[in-house]
This record gives structure tokens, sequence and C-alpha cells, in this order.
């Protein structure tokens, strides 16, 4: 049930595309238990101009660069800390073994939806029973 956008400034090659998109569903799968099929993601190209992003917000070690991605993840309320935190450290750690991307490139939101919230089509809440 997850959907995640992923907003980005710089071109990205097919193939890295691919190990991203795979990188965050292997995770999601692993670390929130969700169905292997249920992959919704998409990649919105912004204008790397108009980006203001802190190269150093927050960061001890390194910096942000031009290959930063923004992760907004939309799911249902219910995964405990423990689960989240594992979530951005396993889409991290996928990402740098996968791709040439840093860590310090990787800012992910989770957003927790509640379930009447969704429709997934037929104009229906079928995450929620009436």
């Amino acid at each position: 049930m997850p959907l995640v956008k992923i907003f980005h400034g710089s071109y990205f090659t097919e193939e890295t595309v691919e190990k991203v998109n795979q990188t965050i569903h292997d995770a999601l799968i692993e670390c929130f238990q969700i169905p292997e099929n249920d992959t919704f993601q998409l990649w919105i190209s912004t204008d790397a101009t108009a980006n203001f992003v802190d190269a150093h917000y927050l960061l001890p070690n390194g910096k942000r660069d031009s290959e930063f991605l923004y992760l907004e993840i939309f799911c249902g309320p219910g995964r405990t800390v423990e689960q989240k935190r594992s979530l951005y450290q396993t889409i991290v750690a996928g990402m740098e073994q996968a791709t040439s991307l840093s860590k310090q490139n990787m800012f992910i939101l989770l957003n927790e939806v509640s379930l009447e919230n969704w429709s997934f089509g037929d104009g229906k809440a079928q995450m929620i029973a009436f």
C-alpha cells in the first residue's frame, strides 16, 4: 500500500532508476512487510536550479550534492519507531550498495495516512470495510 514519490533534480540512467526503485521496494517488504506486488513509485523531476537544499543541515560528515533524492513515502499507520528506523537504514544501505548515490543524498519523509483516506481506483476505499 505505500506510495513513494521520488523527487530528483539530476538525470539518472534507466539502470539507476531501476536499482533505486528495487532498493526502496525491497526495504518496504523487509521492514514494513508489504506484499511483493505492492509497488507504487512515482519519479518527479524538479528543476535543479530552483531547488534550495542545505548541503550540510544535520549531517556531521559529508554533504548533499546534485544527486540529492527526496523520498516521500505515504503508508498506513501502525509501524513502530524501530520499523521506521530500520526502513531508513535499509534504504540507505541498499542505495549505497546498488548505486553510486551517497547516504547523505537520501532524504526520507514518512507520511502515515489513515486507511479511510486511500482509494486504489473504482471510487472505493478498499482498505476499510463499510
